[in-house]
Protein backbone atom coordinates (compact mmCIF):
# COMPACT_ATOMS: atom_id res chain seq x y z
CA UNK A 1 0.00 0.00 0.00
CA UNK A 2 1.34 3.04 -1.13
CA UNK A 3 -0.10 6.67 0.84
CA UNK A 4 -0.01 10.30 -0.50
CA UNK A 5 -0.58 12.66 2.86
CA UNK A 6 -0.94 16.04 1.34
CA UNK A 7 0.13 18.47 4.63
CA UNK A 8 3.04 17.52 6.64
CA UNK A 9 2.57 19.78 9.78
CA UNK A 10 1.71 18.42 13.41
CA UNK A 11 -1.10 15.99 12.48
CA UNK A 12 0.19 14.83 9.25
CA UNK A 13 3.27 13.85 10.20
CA UNK A 14 1.70 11.96 12.95
CA UNK A 15 -0.40 9.80 10.25
CA UNK A 16 2.98 9.49 8.61
CA UNK A 17 4.51 7.77 12.17
CA UNK A 18 1.65 5.33 12.71
CA UNK A 19 1.27 4.66 8.97
CA UNK A 20 5.12 4.47 8.24
CA UNK A 21 5.03 1.14 11.17
CA UNK A 22 2.34 -0.70 9.78
CA UNK A 23 3.37 -3.42 7.69
CA UNK A 24 1.17 -3.05 4.97
CA UNK A 25 2.18 0.00 3.76
CA UNK A 26 4.87 -0.16 1.51
CA UNK A 27 5.64 3.68 1.25
CA UNK A 28 4.79 7.17 2.06
CA UNK A 29 4.98 10.25 0.12
CA UNK A 30 4.53 13.51 2.21
CA UNK A 31 3.07 16.64 0.02
CA UNK A 32 3.41 20.44 1.60
CA UNK A 33 3.83 23.63 0.00
CA UNK A 34 6.20 24.26 2.93
CA UNK A 35 8.80 21.64 3.08
CA UNK A 36 11.51 23.54 5.96
CA UNK A 37 8.11 23.48 7.99
CA UNK A 38 7.62 20.40 7.35
CA UNK A 39 10.91 18.55 8.10
CA UNK A 40 10.44 20.36 11.44
CA UNK A 41 7.14 18.05 11.90
CA UNK A 42 8.04 14.86 9.91
CA UNK A 43 9.75 11.61 11.46
CA UNK A 44 12.72 9.81 9.75
CA UNK A 45 11.79 6.83 8.21
CA UNK A 46 12.97 5.01 5.48
CA UNK A 47 9.12 4.75 4.26
CA UNK A 48 8.53 8.58 4.38
CA UNK A 49 9.92 11.06 1.71
CA UNK A 50 9.13 14.20 1.53
CA UNK A 51 7.56 16.60 -1.89
CA UNK A 52 7.46 19.96 -1.90
CA UNK A 53 3.30 20.07 -3.32
CA UNK A 54 0.88 23.08 -3.76
CA UNK A 55 -2.67 21.71 -3.01
CA UNK A 56 -4.17 24.17 -5.13
CA UNK A 57 -2.68 22.77 -8.30
CA UNK A 58 -5.43 19.95 -9.04
CA UNK A 59 -3.50 18.61 -12.02
CA UNK A 60 -0.29 18.26 -10.68
CA UNK A 61 -1.63 17.12 -7.20
CA UNK A 62 -3.43 14.07 -9.62
CA UNK A 63 -0.38 13.64 -11.55
CA UNK A 64 1.64 13.01 -8.49
CA UNK A 65 -0.96 10.56 -6.90
CA UNK A 66 -0.64 8.19 -9.82
CA UNK A 67 0.34 5.09 -8.90
CA UNK A 68 -0.57 5.63 -4.86
CA UNK A 69 -3.54 3.56 -3.15
CA UNK A 70 -4.95 6.63 -1.37
CA UNK A 71 -4.47 10.09 -0.88
CA UNK A 72 -5.09 11.72 2.50
CA UNK A 73 -6.02 14.85 3.00
CA UNK A 74 -4.39 16.36 6.04
CA UNK A 75 -3.90 20.02 5.42
CA UNK A 76 -6.92 22.59 5.08
CA UNK A 77 -10.49 21.85 4.77
CA UNK A 78 -10.80 24.31 1.81
CA UNK A 79 -8.70 22.14 -0.13
CA UNK A 80 -11.37 19.17 -0.25
CA UNK A 81 -12.96 19.73 -3.36
CA UNK A 82 -9.12 19.83 -5.19
CA UNK A 83 -7.95 17.05 -3.95
CA UNK A 84 -10.95 14.84 -4.21
CA UNK A 85 -10.97 15.78 -8.02
CA UNK A 86 -7.20 14.73 -8.04
CA UNK A 87 -8.05 11.88 -6.29
CA UNK A 88 -10.87 10.87 -8.98
CA UNK A 89 -8.43 11.57 -12.24
CA UNK A 90 -5.76 9.58 -10.59
CA UNK A 91 -7.78 6.75 -9.83
CA UNK A 92 -6.84 6.49 -6.54
CA UNK A 93 -8.67 5.97 -2.69
CA UNK A 94 -9.53 9.53 -0.63
CA UNK A 95 -9.70 10.61 2.78
CA UNK A 96 -10.31 13.51 4.87
CA UNK A 97 -10.36 14.68 8.10
CA UNK A 98 -12.86 17.83 7.98
CA UNK A 99 -15.47 19.14 5.87
CA UNK A 100 -15.91 23.45 5.49
CA UNK A 101 -19.45 22.96 6.35
CA UNK A 102 -20.60 25.90 5.37
CA UNK A 103 -24.08 26.36 5.70
CA UNK A 104 -24.95 23.25 6.51
CA UNK A 105 -23.17 21.40 3.69
CA UNK A 106 -21.15 18.56 3.70
CA UNK A 107 -19.07 19.18 0.51
CA UNK A 108 -17.71 15.91 -0.02
CA UNK A 109 -20.67 14.16 -0.50
CA UNK A 110 -21.27 15.92 -4.00
CA UNK A 111 -19.08 13.54 -4.74
CA UNK A 112 -20.17 10.05 -3.95
CA UNK A 113 -21.80 9.17 -7.30
CA UNK A 114 -18.34 10.49 -8.95
CA UNK A 115 -16.22 8.10 -6.55
CA UNK A 116 -18.94 4.97 -6.94
CA UNK A 117 -18.77 4.92 -10.82
CA UNK A 118 -15.04 4.77 -11.10
CA UNK A 119 -15.31 1.95 -7.69
CA UNK A 120 -13.47 4.12 -5.19
CA UNK A 121 -13.88 4.86 -1.75
CA UNK A 122 -13.92 8.59 -0.26
CA UNK A 123 -13.80 8.16 3.49
CA UNK A 124 -14.54 11.87 4.68
CA UNK A 125 -14.07 13.49 8.00
CA UNK A 126 -12.12 10.56 9.32
CA UNK A 127 -10.03 11.35 12.30
CA UNK A 128 -10.62 11.91 15.90
CA UNK A 129 -13.68 14.57 16.05
CA UNK A 130 -15.31 14.31 13.41
CA UNK A 131 -14.53 10.80 13.28
CA UNK A 132 -14.18 8.68 15.87
CA UNK A 133 -17.12 10.27 17.66
CA UNK A 134 -19.22 9.16 14.30
CA UNK A 135 -17.86 5.77 14.77
CA UNK A 136 -18.77 5.60 18.30
CA UNK A 137 -22.08 7.02 17.52
CA UNK A 138 -23.28 4.80 14.60
CA UNK A 139 -21.79 1.46 17.82
CA UNK A 140 -24.31 3.14 19.92
CA UNK A 141 -27.32 3.63 17.26
CA UNK A 142 -26.86 -0.29 16.39
CA UNK A 143 -28.21 -0.95 20.75
CA UNK A 144 -31.55 1.04 19.48
CA UNK A 145 -34.70 -0.09 17.50
CA UNK A 146 -35.77 3.35 17.41
CA UNK A 147 -32.72 6.43 17.59
CA UNK A 148 -34.13 9.56 18.96
CA UNK A 149 -31.42 11.63 19.43
CA UNK A 150 -27.30 12.29 19.33
CA UNK A 151 -25.67 14.88 21.68
CA UNK A 152 -21.76 14.67 21.33
CA UNK A 153 -19.71 16.97 24.36
CA UNK A 154 -16.37 17.62 23.26
CA UNK A 155 -13.82 18.80 26.01
CA UNK A 156 -10.20 20.40 25.62
CA UNK A 157 -8.52 20.76 28.53
CA UNK A 158 -5.05 22.36 29.36
CA UNK A 159 -3.42 23.15 32.05
CA UNK A 160 -0.71 25.43 31.71
CA UNK A 161 1.27 29.13 32.84
CA UNK A 162 2.59 29.36 29.51
CA UNK A 163 0.54 30.19 25.76
CA UNK A 164 -0.33 26.86 24.00
CA UNK A 165 -1.51 26.24 20.57
CA UNK A 166 -2.33 22.13 19.77
CA UNK A 167 -3.89 23.10 16.20
CA UNK A 168 -4.21 25.37 13.38
CA UNK A 169 -4.95 28.57 14.97
CA UNK A 170 -6.89 30.43 12.54
CA UNK A 171 -9.00 26.94 12.05
CA UNK A 172 -10.09 27.15 15.62
CA UNK A 173 -10.89 30.62 15.39
CA UNK A 174 -12.58 30.60 12.29
CA UNK A 175 -15.01 27.36 13.43
CA UNK A 176 -16.45 29.22 16.61
CA UNK A 177 -17.55 32.39 14.01
CA UNK A 178 -19.17 29.74 11.77
CA UNK A 179 -23.37 29.44 12.33
CA UNK A 180 -23.39 26.36 14.64
CA UNK A 181 -26.21 23.99 12.98
CA UNK A 182 -28.46 21.52 14.81
CA UNK A 183 -30.40 18.45 13.28
CA UNK A 184 -33.86 19.09 14.58
CA UNK A 185 -37.16 17.26 13.07
CA UNK A 186 -35.74 16.57 9.59
CA UNK A 187 -33.89 19.91 8.59
CA UNK A 188 -31.20 21.79 10.06
CA UNK A 189 -31.43 24.69 12.32
CA UNK A 190 -29.32 27.35 12.48
CA UNK A 191 -28.42 28.73 15.73
CA UNK A 192 -26.21 31.29 17.69
CA UNK A 193 -22.74 30.76 18.39
CA UNK A 194 -21.71 30.14 21.75
CA UNK A 195 -25.69 29.18 22.67
CA UNK A 196 -27.96 26.91 24.44
CA UNK A 197 -25.11 27.20 27.52
CA UNK A 198 -25.11 23.99 29.67
CA UNK A 199 -23.47 22.25 32.36
CA UNK A 200 -22.02 18.22 31.59
CA UNK A 201 -19.80 16.06 33.15
CA UNK A 202 -17.17 14.48 31.42
CA UNK A 203 -15.42 11.44 33.54
CA UNK A 204 -13.60 12.69 36.74
CA UNK A 205 -11.97 15.10 36.82
CA UNK A 206 -14.07 17.50 34.56
CA UNK A 207 -17.33 17.33 36.31
CA UNK A 208 -20.10 20.24 35.88
CA UNK A 209 -17.85 22.02 32.79
CA UNK A 210 -20.17 24.43 31.05
CA UNK A 211 -20.87 23.41 27.37
CA UNK A 212 -21.76 25.42 24.27
CA UNK A 213 -22.95 24.62 20.72
CA UNK A 214 -19.97 25.18 17.86
CA UNK A 215 -20.31 24.51 14.12
CA UNK A 216 -18.65 21.26 13.78
CA UNK A 217 -19.25 18.59 10.63
CA UNK A 218 -20.88 15.25 12.45
CA UNK A 219 -24.28 16.99 13.01
CA UNK A 220 -23.91 17.18 8.91
CA UNK A 221 -24.11 13.97 8.40
CA UNK A 222 -24.80 11.86 11.41
CA UNK A 223 -28.34 12.15 10.22
CA UNK A 224 -27.49 11.21 6.35
CA UNK A 225 -26.63 7.44 7.95
CA UNK A 226 -28.15 7.11 11.38
CA UNK A 227 -32.25 8.11 11.44
CA UNK A 228 -32.43 10.53 14.39
CA UNK A 229 -34.94 13.35 15.55
CA UNK A 230 -31.93 15.32 17.11
CA UNK A 231 -28.34 15.98 16.41
CA UNK A 232 -26.42 18.51 18.41
CA UNK A 233 -22.80 19.30 19.20
CA UNK A 234 -21.35 21.22 22.16
CA UNK A 235 -17.54 21.87 23.62
CA UNK A 236 -16.11 22.95 27.13
CA UNK A 237 -13.05 22.95 28.81
CA UNK A 238 -10.44 25.84 28.98
CA UNK A 239 -10.00 26.45 25.66
CA UNK A 240 -13.63 27.35 24.19
CA UNK A 241 -13.79 29.16 27.73
CA UNK A 242 -11.08 31.16 26.30
CA UNK A 243 -11.73 31.78 22.51
CA UNK A 244 -15.59 32.96 23.85
CA UNK A 245 -13.91 35.72 25.86
CA UNK A 246 -12.30 36.71 22.49
CA UNK A 247 -15.56 36.39 20.62
CA UNK A 248 -17.69 38.36 23.31
CA UNK A 249 -15.22 41.24 22.89
CA UNK A 250 -15.27 41.11 19.35
CA UNK A 251 -11.84 40.15 18.76
CA UNK A 252 -12.08 37.58 16.23
CA UNK A 253 -13.30 39.87 13.73
CA UNK A 254 -11.36 40.82 11.20
CA UNK A 255 -12.29 44.65 11.00
CA UNK A 256 -10.02 47.68 11.57
CA UNK A 257 -9.73 49.33 15.10
CA UNK A 258 -8.25 52.57 15.38
CA UNK A 259 -5.74 52.99 17.98
CA UNK A 260 -4.27 55.91 18.03
CA UNK A 261 -3.42 57.19 14.16
CA UNK A 262 -3.37 53.17 13.38
CA UNK A 263 -5.50 51.11 12.20
CA UNK A 264 -5.21 47.42 13.49
CA UNK A 265 -7.43 44.23 12.81
CA UNK A 266 -7.85 42.42 16.23
CA UNK A 267 -8.18 39.16 14.90
CA UNK A 268 -5.23 39.84 12.78
CA UNK A 269 -3.22 40.62 15.80
CA UNK A 270 -4.46 37.88 17.84
CA UNK A 271 -2.84 35.32 15.07
CA UNK A 272 0.12 37.42 15.27
CA UNK A 273 1.40 36.84 18.33
CA UNK A 274 -0.68 34.04 19.37
CA UNK A 275 1.90 31.21 19.09
CA UNK A 276 2.05 28.45 16.49
CA UNK A 277 1.62 24.66 16.99
CA UNK A 278 5.20 23.55 18.37
CA UNK A 279 7.10 21.50 16.40
CA UNK A 280 8.15 18.01 17.83
CA UNK A 281 11.49 19.33 19.27
CA UNK A 282 9.77 22.48 20.73
CA UNK A 283 7.07 20.24 22.09
CA UNK A 284 9.24 18.33 23.82
CA UNK A 285 10.86 21.01 26.15
CA UNK A 286 7.15 22.30 26.76
CA UNK A 287 6.45 19.12 27.96
CA UNK A 288 9.49 18.79 30.17
CA UNK A 289 8.56 22.76 31.42
CA UNK A 290 7.21 22.81 35.26
CA UNK A 291 5.27 25.63 33.91
CA UNK A 292 2.83 22.98 31.16
CA UNK A 293 1.20 20.55 33.76
CA UNK A 294 -1.13 18.41 31.30
CA UNK A 295 -3.58 18.37 28.22
CA UNK A 296 -6.83 16.57 27.79
CA UNK A 297 -9.20 16.46 24.53
CA UNK A 298 -12.15 13.57 25.25
CA UNK A 299 -15.61 13.28 23.58
CA UNK A 300 -18.88 12.24 25.07
CA UNK A 301 -21.33 10.73 22.41
CA UNK A 302 -25.10 10.22 24.14
CA UNK A 303 -27.66 8.29 22.34
CA UNK A 304 -31.19 8.19 23.62
CA UNK A 305 -34.06 6.04 21.94
CA UNK A 306 -35.89 2.85 22.08
CA UNK A 307 -34.15 -0.58 22.29
CA UNK A 308 -35.08 -3.89 22.25
CA UNK A 309 -35.15 -4.04 26.29
CA UNK A 310 -37.74 -1.62 26.21
CA UNK A 311 -40.08 -3.00 24.17
CA UNK A 312 -43.51 -3.79 25.43
CA UNK A 313 -44.85 -7.22 25.95
CA UNK A 314 -48.21 -7.44 24.31
CA UNK A 315 -51.14 -5.82 26.66
CA UNK A 316 -48.74 -3.84 28.59
CA UNK A 317 -47.70 -0.05 28.23
CA UNK A 318 -44.40 1.33 26.76
CA UNK A 319 -41.79 1.07 27.85
CA UNK A 320 -39.75 4.17 28.68
CA UNK A 321 -36.72 5.55 26.77
CA UNK A 322 -33.26 4.39 27.31
CA UNK A 323 -29.89 6.38 27.25
CA UNK A 324 -26.19 5.13 26.34
CA UNK A 325 -22.91 6.96 26.61
CA UNK A 326 -19.83 6.15 24.91
CA UNK A 327 -16.96 8.13 26.26
CA UNK A 328 -13.85 8.15 24.15
CA UNK A 329 -10.53 8.44 26.27
CA UNK A 330 -7.74 10.28 24.03
CA UNK A 331 -4.51 10.11 25.93
CA UNK A 332 -3.68 12.90 27.78
CA UNK A 333 -0.57 14.85 26.82
CA UNK A 334 1.43 13.05 30.12
CA UNK A 335 0.90 9.72 28.43
CA UNK A 336 0.92 11.29 24.82
CA UNK A 337 4.81 11.80 26.21
CA UNK A 338 5.25 8.19 26.00
CA UNK A 339 3.51 6.95 23.18
CA UNK A 340 5.11 9.75 20.35
CA UNK A 341 7.14 12.03 22.20
CA UNK A 342 7.08 15.50 20.53
CA UNK A 343 3.28 15.35 19.47
CA UNK A 344 0.83 16.64 21.50
CA UNK A 345 -2.41 15.82 22.79
CA UNK A 346 -4.57 17.01 19.71
CA UNK A 347 -2.41 16.01 16.96
CA UNK A 348 -1.93 12.18 18.45
CA UNK A 349 -5.24 11.89 18.77
CA UNK A 350 -6.28 13.12 15.28
CA UNK A 351 -3.31 11.64 13.86
CA UNK A 352 -3.83 8.11 15.20
CA UNK A 353 -7.36 7.85 14.59
CA UNK A 354 -6.70 8.78 10.96
CA UNK A 355 -4.01 6.37 10.47
CA UNK A 356 -6.43 3.54 11.63
CA UNK A 357 -8.94 4.45 9.53
CA UNK A 358 -6.33 4.84 6.45
CA UNK A 359 -5.54 0.69 6.65
CA UNK A 360 -9.09 0.36 6.26
CA UNK A 361 -9.98 1.98 3.73
CA UNK A 362 -8.48 -0.88 1.16
CA UNK A 363 -10.62 -3.74 2.85
CA UNK A 364 -14.34 -1.19 1.98
CA UNK A 365 -16.76 -2.90 -0.25
CA UNK A 366 -19.06 -0.22 -0.38
CA UNK A 367 -17.81 2.11 -2.83
CA UNK A 368 -18.37 6.46 -2.85
CA UNK A 369 -17.70 9.07 -0.49
CA UNK A 370 -19.26 8.58 3.02
CA UNK A 371 -18.04 9.38 6.99
CA UNK A 372 -17.44 7.02 9.32
CA UNK A 373 -21.19 6.30 10.68
CA UNK A 374 -21.58 4.50 7.32
CA UNK A 375 -19.71 1.67 8.28
CA UNK A 376 -20.98 -1.59 8.63
CA UNK A 377 -21.03 -3.17 12.45
CA UNK A 378 -18.35 -5.15 11.88
CA UNK A 379 -15.67 -3.11 10.31
CA UNK A 380 -16.58 -0.26 13.45
CA UNK A 381 -16.03 -2.90 16.27
CA UNK A 382 -12.67 -3.55 14.81
CA UNK A 383 -11.38 -0.16 14.28
CA UNK A 384 -12.90 0.71 17.77
CA UNK A 385 -11.27 -2.48 18.81
CA UNK A 386 -7.73 -1.07 17.14
CA UNK A 387 -7.82 2.23 19.39
CA UNK A 388 -6.76 0.18 22.28
CA UNK A 389 -3.45 -0.63 21.22
CA UNK A 390 -2.55 3.54 20.61
CA UNK A 391 -3.84 4.31 23.68
CA UNK A 392 -7.11 5.19 23.15
CA UNK A 393 -10.03 4.04 25.28
CA UNK A 394 -13.96 3.78 24.62
CA UNK A 395 -16.04 3.14 27.67
CA UNK A 396 -19.98 2.62 27.32
CA UNK A 397 -22.57 2.67 29.57
CA UNK A 398 -26.23 2.94 30.47
CA UNK A 399 -27.34 6.07 31.58
CA UNK A 400 -29.97 5.60 34.65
Amino acid sequence: MKVLIIGGGATGSVIAHFLSEAKEVDAILVGDINTRKAKRFLPNHPKISLQQVDATQKDKVALLAKGFDLLINASLSQFNKILLDAALEAGVNYQDLASKWDNAKVEQLDFHEKFKAKNLVGLINASASPGMTNLVAKLLSLKFDRVDSIKIRLLENVSSDMPFTAWSKEIAFDEVTQTPYVWDKNHFVAKDNFGEEELFSFPEPFTNRKCYLVSQEEVGTLPAYIKTKYVDLKIGGTEIEFVYTLFKLGLLKNKLVRIGNALVSAYELIIKVWPDVPSPQEMKKLAASPKFRDAHFWASVIVSGIGEKNQPKAGQPRAGKKIIRGDILFPPQAEVNRLLAGSNYISYAAGASAAIFALEIPKLKEKGVYSPEALDKEMAEGIAERLKKVGIKIEISEVV
